[in-house]
């Protein structure tokens, strides 16, 4: 839902920052106090409920899927996205000449050499640890329109974007990104960009400019791209090619990008750029699994035990805590899943308590596909769970194993070629060329190589480029 408020200034302290309506129009920063407050959203449970009839307390119980419970990360990504906001918009004072150049230099897709100090940030974590729960529950702490009409006393009418959130669909290319774009913008302004541009014959250069311009135009304030891990490489012309249609938008348009995705993401970032400005100038977040001892898990559990709607609850003690924990492994959502579905199972069988059986019989019945996926984290081997992969892998190489059988799996089940075949051989080569290979994996390499190649050889990767556009 789209939040739109009325333009109010607040005074700024920081000189760089006075003068500015889009500045000071953004609401005050939260305290830590004021941010759990605001981002907090528990069930409403009264103990007295518990006695309620059963098909009232299901629908209780479905509070759990809209709860949140802040943990310690939350109060450094706010800092961080609110820091980065606001630096984003300080070359981009509306009310100043050099701004209104660089406007009309965007407008018109016309460089014009300036500084920017917009970032990027980079946020990611394992299916289920709650990303997208943390940047919308962050994200509703700022309105999302910001109306003004007048400010220092002279006319200004102008509509601020003060955030954009974008999901990217699966197996997306560039074309499929821009077109995202221009929906979600549509969303938030009720204007009708996604027809005009979804029907065209225009390059991907050109919806590009056109991002930019929109962007410029309605002072976007900063983008989040949600599921960064489903573009898709080959498509989009090869990792280069994505990481520079982000910086184009850093760069032309000065706003700030948030890339939100699982640690499969950062498949993006070639080794020289993982550690540097591209990944996230503004910070790197991982939301992991939890660990059965840090105080993250301890709130979290005890926060959620407390809602039972069983008429017989039980206190949590060590057997019940490390049995949660052992079954959802440290994952919040499996944690929230757990309980909704054993007090389900506890108001239906007619026992009226949650006990250690009772979780894991639940699980059994009910976790599926996810039960396979829990054990190889359990065991602690998810390799082929690639949402599941810890960032360390990915940036590290965990031993080599996992990054060079996630290369040879990439390569086996994407069509690469032109550009984005030129960037998975140059990884295959510094695979190659790493210690401790078997030779199964080095057979499999040289083989990859060999077609890739051949590909390039064949002179193709113009004619796969140049479809994307259509």
């Amino acid at each position: 839902m789209t939040t739109i408020a009325k333009a109010e200034y607040f005074p700024q302290r920081l000189q760089e920052n006075q003068g500015n309506p889009l500045i000071e129009a953004v609401p005050p920063r939260l305290s830590p106090e004021q941010l759990i407050k605001a981002v907090a959203r528990l069930p409403g449970f009264d103990p007295a409920q518990r006695v309620w009839q059963d098909h009232e307390r299901e629908l209780l119980i479905k509070r759990l899927e809209r709860c949140v419970i802040p943990l310690s990360v939350y109060q450094d990504v706010y800092a961080t996205i609110y820091t980065t906001l606001i630096a984003g918009y300080q070359d981009r004072n509306p009310v100043r000449p050099a701004t209104r150049q660089w406007l009309y230099g965007v407008t018109q897709n016309v460089q014009i050499n300036s500084k920017t100090t917009a970032d990027s940030l980079l946020l990611t974590g394992l299916s289920g640890a709650g990303k997208s729960t943390l940047i919308n529950s962050i994200l509703s702490c700022f309105p999302q329109i910001i109306e003004h009409e007048i400010y220092a006393d002279q006319p200004f009418s102008q509509q601020q974007v003060v955030f954009l959130k974008i999901e990217i669909p699966p197996d997306a290319s560039r074309k499929a990104l821009c077109l995202s774009f221009f929906f979600a913008i549509d969303e938030v302004l009720g204007t009708d960009y996604y027809q005009q541009y979804s029907n065209t014959r225009k390059s991907i250069d050109q919806l590009e400019t056109a991002i930019h311009q929109i962007c410029a135009s309605h002072c976007v304030g900063i983008l989040i791209i949600d599921e960064f891990q489903n573009l898709n490489v080959a498509k989009a012309g090869g990792e280069e090619v994505i990481l520079q249609f982000f910086d184009s938008i850093t760069n032309n348009a000065k706003i700030p990008i948030i890339k939100v995705g699982t640690p499969a993401a950062l498949r993006l970032f070639s080794a020289k750029f993982r550690s540097g400005r591209r990944a996230g100038s503004a910070g790197f977040y991982e939301l992991g699994q939890l660990k059965s001892d840090e105080q993250d898990w301890k709130t979290l559990v005890r926060a959620v035990w407390t809602y039972q709607w069983v008429k017989n609850p039980k206190r949590l003690d060590q057997k019940l805590e490390s049995t949660l924990y052992e079954l959802s492994q440290g994952i919040p959502f499996c944690l929230f899943k757990l309980m909704q579905l054993a007090n389900l199972e506890g108001i239906s069988s007619g026992v009226e308590s949650i006990s250690a059986s009772t979780l894991r019989s639940v699980y059994t019945q009910h976790f599926g596909l996810l039960r396979h996926a829990l054990s190889a984290l359990r065991k602690g081997n998810p390799r082929q769970y690639e949402d599941l992969l810890p960032v360390s892998v990915w940036l590290e190489g965990g031993g080599g194993s996992v990054p060079i059988g996630h290369l040879i799996n990439l390569a086996k089940t994407e069509e690469f070629r032109g550009d984005a075949a030129k960037m998975v051989k140059n990884h295959v080569d510094d695979a190659i060329a790493e210690a401790g290979l078997s030779a199964s994996q080095k057979r499999q390499l040289f083989k990859i190589k060999e077609n890739l190649e051949t590909k390039l050889a064949e002179g193709k990767g113009a004619e796969f480029l140049g479809g994307e556009a259509e």
